[in-house]
């Protein structure tokens, strides 16, 4: 067989076998970068599969200055959303925190004082959840779902918050609104990145807001162009 001949053979044998790997290799970078991306909630099934065309906005660190504008633009998109509430924040914004409530939404636990729950014993664990849910029952809000503070979570938190009958609720967008990194920016995440079924995290509190607030004035309405519908997490 010629020189030529054989370079033909061996590179027609080899650019499927290449192609293979590079195949495989995308496809498990793909499945890493989504592994990384957190479940809204261990039993929850995946994302984009099976759910009607809608999202679940979710606020934390609440009720705060911007919480009334927020409202005014879900009110104005027909959108629900769950507020996850810091229990010291309830307690100085009642009123606030019952126009959530009047206005169908969920107020739910962001604990009393945001303190990891990872990084505290048990004692304190304890105290920042039962504190928070009495802030709760103060403003009429009967919700048993949990945002455990920056996300985080193990199987001590878990069982704890299995002993009381709450529930954890993570997210599947984060558009690090809190970095304040601009609405625009926020606004582009929240458009681009969301599929049916999302549960996404936004802020209302801890801080200025002003930018979520003006992000939402143009995320809501291109989203509902698109067809999305925005409701409470379900559950909550």
């Amino acid at each position: 067989m010629s020189a030529p001949r054989v370079a033909r053979t061996v590179r027609n044998r080899l650019l499927p076998l290449i192609a293979a790997v590079v195949a495989a290799t995308s496809g498990c970078h793909a499945a890493a970068s989504w592994a990384g991306s957190p479940s809204p909630w261990d039993d929850h099934p995946a994302q984009g599969a099976g759910h009607a065309k809608e999202i679940y906005l979710t606020f934390d660190d609440g009720p705060g200055t911007e919480t009334g504008q927020i409202l005014d633009i879900l009110r104005e998109n027909n959108a629900k959303a769950v507020f996850f509430a810091i229990g010291q924040n309830l307690d100085a914004h009642h009123d606030l925190a019952r126009r959530v409530i009047n206005e169908g939404h969920v107020v739910a636990s962001h604990t009393w004082s945001h303190q990891n729950l990872t990084r505290v014993d048990a004692g304190q664990g304890d105290a920042e959840i039962d504190r928070a849910g009495e802030a709760l029952r103060r403003v009429g809000s009967t919700s048993r779902c949990l945002r455990p503070p920056e996300g985080a979570t193990n199987d001590a938190v878990k069982a704890r918050l299995r002993a009381k009958g709450l529930r954890p609720v993570l997210w599947n967008v984060d558009t690090e609104d809190w970095k304040r990194p601009g609405a625009d920016v926020i606004a582009d995440r929240l458009v681009s990145r969301v599929r049916p079924g999302m549960v996404v995290l936004l802020h209302d509190g801890g801080g200025d807001r002003s930018q979520t607030v003006q992000a939402l004035r143009t995320a809501l309405p291109a989203l509902a162009a698109q067809g999305y519908a925005f409701r409470a997490v379900p559950g909550c």
